[in-house]
């Protein structure tokens, strides 16, 4: 890789649901490749873009990490970019929570580089059932159509509107982001609709980044576990249980990746859709979108009628009820898989507690041994 000062970043903010955790785990798993054809993309957690990500939004504390341990991650990312020249690419769907008036600061590190904005983007009513159930993986508990009534409240009044359209609100976000870089370097990219090539996405992602799609080898995970209604019940049920207590720093990642990502995702039953009463509106917020997206003349990559509302065939109503018995059944299967988790974890801590005192009585021996040469030698 070529270590000339200057370069090009890549920074993509999002949104989330959008692709973005197979994008993310294509560009990890093929890092090595990239880093071949001169372009590099940060795989460290610690100072990493997720650390980087939480510095920006200041939303450290809601993941369980502590202000020393990201505190300079955005600025060190920066700095290597600087200095390995080449590419680099940026990407975590946080970085769409900055706020408008820190996105200054955070372009301010990139300074002397050519910086470009990626967004990638899809549909909302795929985008709505996605959110909702993030939402309850989050530590949530309310049902889809009482979020599909917050959200979608016209005055965007409830915290729970406000964060969605944070997030999920396009043209404000390329705004938020683009209006500091020439119209040119802000690229939309769209997601395909429904029965599109899996790989279609990647492929319109390395448009936009300049690097060869056919060299990349794709992971078999990636993509956030999608559960199924019965699953949601179960996930929520705790999520109330567990608010009822004191929670631990780490409980939202331990919730993510062994509730959800082990014992839940064997659920079968089928997932929820957004209602075909809600296309006319989602329609229209989405015309209004791309009047704005037009108007600014940002750079698209694949086809603005993708972001028209694509409605799942099937699937449970927004008012779903589960019943008891088949919240039951499921929570019983995840206490199996939980319960094996928590014992592999107490072996481990065994192990790991046996090594430590091992060392500690080898070091204990050493220091007598260096001890009685000292007096001897005295």
């Amino acid at each position: 890789m070529t270590s000339e000062p200057g370069g090009r970043v890549f920074l993509h903010v999002g949104v989330p649901k959008s692709g973005t955790s197979f994008l993310q785990a294509t560009l990890r798993a093929n890092a090595d490749r990239l880093a071949e054809r001169g372009v590099w993309y940060p795989t460290q957690q610690h100072r990493g873009l997720f650390h980087a990500a939480l510095e920006l939004t200041g939303n450290h504390p809601g993941w369980g990490v502590p202000q020393q341990r990201v505190t300079g991650s955005w600025a060190g990312l920066c700095a290597q970019a600087r200095r390995r020249g080449g590419t680099s690419v940026f990407s975590n769907e946080l970085f769409s929570n900055v706020k408008a008036a820190d996105v200054p600061a955070a372009l301010a590190h990139l300074d002397g580089l050519e910086v470009h904005l990626v967004v990638t983007a899809r549909d909302l009513a795929r985008q709505l059932p996605a959110e909702w159930q993030e939402g309850v993986k989050h530590g949530r508990g309310l049902r889809f159509d009482e979020f599909l009534s917050r959200v979608l409240d016209p005055d965007r009044s409830h915290s729970h509107a406000t964060k969605f359209w944070r997030h999920q609100d396009l043209a404000d976000i390329l705004d938020r982001w683009g209006r500091h870089l020439s119209p040119d370097r802000v690229h939309l990219v769209t997601c395909p609709p429904p029965g599109a090539p899996r790989d279609l996405l990647w492929q319109r992602f390395c448009e936009v980044v300049g690097v060869d799609p056919s060299a990349a080898a794709f992971p078999d995970v990636g993509a956030n576990t999608s559960l199924g209604v019965t699953a949601v019940d179960v996930l929520a049920r705790v999520n109330r249980r567990l608010r009822k207590g004191d929670a631990p720093p780490h409980l939202r990642r331990t919730v993510k990746q062994v509730l959800v990502n082990e014992a839940l995702r064997s659920d079968g039953s089928e997932r929820v859709s957004t209602p075909e009463s809600l296309v006319p509106r989602l329609e229209e917020i989405t015309a209004q979108w791309v009047r704005r997206i037009e108007a600014a003349g940002y750079d698209v990559v694949g086809d603005l009628a993708d972001l028209s509302p694509h409605l799942v065939s099937g699937g449970a109503p927004a008012d779903h009820r589960v019943t008891p018995r088949a919240s039951r059944d499921l929570a019983i299967d995840a206490v199996a898989v939980l319960t094996k988790e928590v014992a592999a974890l107490r072996a481990e801590v065994r192990e790991l507690q046996a090594r430590s005192t091992g060392r500690t009585r080898s070091r204990a021996r050493a220091l007598a041994r260096r001890a009685a040469a000292r007096f001897r030698r005295r």
